[in-house]
């Protein structure tokens, strides 16, 4: 009878074990799969990094002697134009000197990006900004209105085929941010003249098919 007993109980021990187990086997296979992710993401964003520097490299070089109005910055390949050189005061239309600069700098930009890196440029962004002056919505429609016409100049017939334009037609968009990135001085005062401007930047995506 103990016999018959214990042979019941080993019988319920081997059914109740099952589950432990088995929750164990699949923490086990979660984990593995979060842990692949997590590294797939690593990865990438590593691929990313290395892609950018070596874009932001290729610029530098493109315009280490240029004497253009143009600040491209070596770190993160972000490109400024300040208002004096784009725009009159409270206007969206370009000057006609910032039309020639144009004709000058983004052939030789776009050039320099899409030729190596073509495949991985997803977007090229142009950003309008203002300083604090006036009203948060007026900047807006003032900054987005010069980001779209610096984007239409660039895509537009005035400036005259390029290498790549077709490309960039598709990739760019403008973008009006008012005075939600100021420019700070170093006492923390607005640098008001430094505020006005646009960026242009361009974004990288390693699994991009176009």
């Amino acid at each position: 009878m103990i016999n018959k007993y214990r042979r019941t109980i080993n019988k319920e021990f081997e059914k109740s074990s099952f589950w432990p187990t088995f929750t164990d086997m699949i923490s086990t296979v979660l984990m593995v799969v979060m842990l692949m992710l997590f590294s797939s993401e690593s990865i990438a964003g590593s691929v990313e990094k290395d892609l950018a520097e070596n874009v932001n490299l290729s610029v530098k070089d493109t315009f280490k002697d240029s004497s253009l109005p143009v600040t491209v910055d070596e770190t993160s390949g972000l490109i400024t134009f300040g208002e004096k050189t784009m725009f009159e005061i409270d206007s969206s239309e370009l000057k006609p000197e910032a039309k020639e600069m144009l004709k000058i700098f983004i052939p030789k930009y776009v050039e320099t990006i899409y030729r190596d890196y073509g495949d991985n440029i997803s977007k090229i962004v142009i950003k309008g900004h203002t300083d604090d002056v006036g009203s948060y919505l007026y900047n807006l429609d003032l900054s987005q209105r010069r980001a779209f016409s610096v984007a239409e100049f660039i895509v537009g017939d005035e400036i005259g085929d390029y290498k790549y334009k077709e490309k960039v037609l598709k990739d760019i968009e403008a973008i009006g941010r008012s005075e939600a990135e100021l420019i700070m001085n170093s006492d923390e005062s607005v640098n008001r003249d430094a505020s006005r401007r646009v960026e242009m930047k361009y974004e990288i995506n390693i699994d991009d098919k176009k």
